[in-house]
């Protein structure tokens, strides 16, 4: 293939990624409104209505790793995204025409899986149609195009939750169709990503070991990056903030810092894992003001810091696991990693409500506390080097 074939898949290839982008952080459409899914559905414990928003992590982790074994060999990228997003399209809508819970909590986990199979797509799609700077350029933008979509649907979402009810949160899941309109015009094929002859088969076991320290810091981040997206909109009401659209703007202002943090990564990414270090550094400062705000203006601020070093978190661990393994095991290490930051994400609210409680406190900033220190313990981890292999820029 010559350089402007080459260069022309690689131009084809960046806008349906960033579409798929767009749609990675689509459930957290719904974390506006659960305080009033709460008063819908009174006889429903909260924390099985808190479900509504992490379940989907959780059940995407089978198709996850199914996914990540057969995609390229006995399925194309294409038809799992695809696949993917007309399950999460429809599956994300249909909660709107239902009043049975258990019902709606069936959609969500079904919602979940077209997020699973699309999930470990990425970073391998990433990995295989660029090369070299390209890599860190298109992973930067993803994480912006992720953030901005979660800034959509959250907005949105809370919008349509105060103006018409809880019910049209689920109607705004139909912007995820330009998305998949995209994927079906747009996305190619990327390169098959083969063993070469010379290249020692590597086992399951064995991609997991070199891509396990990033996963176990991706399960940690995301147990508790997740108490942002559980806790804002009750404490929002607690403190008298303001309602479900207050709680919908402050955690488009964490997402709206996530946009920064994608283009802040591309910037100090030859720092290698210090970069990390210096995202979990800015969550825990931005925990600390969401922990003791007196007002909305400072909780918008310490959204700000959350949503940048989730920001940079983001693309950083995508590209570290990316250059773990051989271009063959991208799309399985890819999909151990977000198993990891599913499961983190599924049990965030259970971990850290535990250790809440374990210290004597209630469940609310107390909850902030906890996650500031565990940042603080994580980025030094990182600064120390003692734990984690250096990576350098490609």
């Amino acid at each position: 293939m010559s350089v402007l074939q080459n260069t022309a898949c690689t131009r084809r290839a960046s806008v349906p990624l960033l579409a798929l982008a767009f749609v990675q952080l689509a459930s957290s459409a719904v974390s506006p409104a659960l305080a009033n899914m709460s008063q819908a559905f009174p006889e429903v414990s909260p924390a099985y209505i808190g479900m509504l928003s992490t379940l989907p992590s959780f059940l995407g982790i089978p198709c996850t790793l199914l996914c990540g074994k057969i995609v390229g060999r006995m399925v194309s990228y294409r038809t799992l995204a695809i696949g993917g997003m007309v399950i999460s399209l429809v599956c994300g809508i249909a909660p709107a025409f239902t009043d049975s819970f258990p019902l709606m909590m069936l959609w969500r986990a079904l919602f979940g899986m077209g997020y699973g199979i699309i999930s470990p797509l990425m970073m391998p799609m990433v990995m295989a149609n660029f090369h070299g700077e390209e890599i860190y350029r298109q992973t930067s933008m993803n994480a912006v195009s992720t953030n901005v979509g979660a800034v959509v649907f959250q907005l949105l979402g809370g919008y349509a939750c105060s103006a018409f009810g809880w019910r049209a949160t689920f109607l705004i899941y139909i912007l995820m169709l330009p998305s998949l309109l995209a994927t079906i015009f747009l996305l190619p094929e990327p390169p098959t990503q083969v063993r070469r002859p010379q290249q020692k088969k590597i086992s399951p076991r064995a991609i997991l070991q070199a891509a396990g320290v990033w996963c176990v810091f991706y399960l940690l981040h995301m147990i508790l990056f997740y108490v942002s997206v559980l806790r804002t909109s009750n404490v929002v009401e607690e403190s008298n903030f303001g309602g479900a659209d207050t709680a919908a703007i402050i955690l488009s202002v964490i997402t709206g810092g996530g946009v920064l943090g994608g283009y802040l990564y591309k910037c100090i990414k030859s720092w290698g894992h210090r970069a990390l270090a210096f995202a979990y550094m800015s969550l825990a400062a931005g925990y600390l003001l969401l922990a003791i705000c007196p007002n909305i203006w400072v909780m918008a601020l310490g959204a700000i810091l959350i949503g940048i070093g989730f920001g940079i978190n983001m693309p950083a661990l995508q590209i570290f696991v990316g250059l773990s393994v051989p271009g063959y095991a991208c799309s399985e290490a890819a999909s151990y990693l977000n198993v990891f930051g599913s499961v983190g994400g599924f049990i965030s609210s259970i971990v850290v409500t535990g250790i809440v409680q374990a210290l004597g406190w209630q469940p609310g900033r107390p909850s902030f506390v906890v996650c500031m220190v565990g940042y603080c313990l994580m980025a030094a981890a990182l600064f120390v080097g003692s734990l984690v292999k250096r990576v350098d820029p490609v």
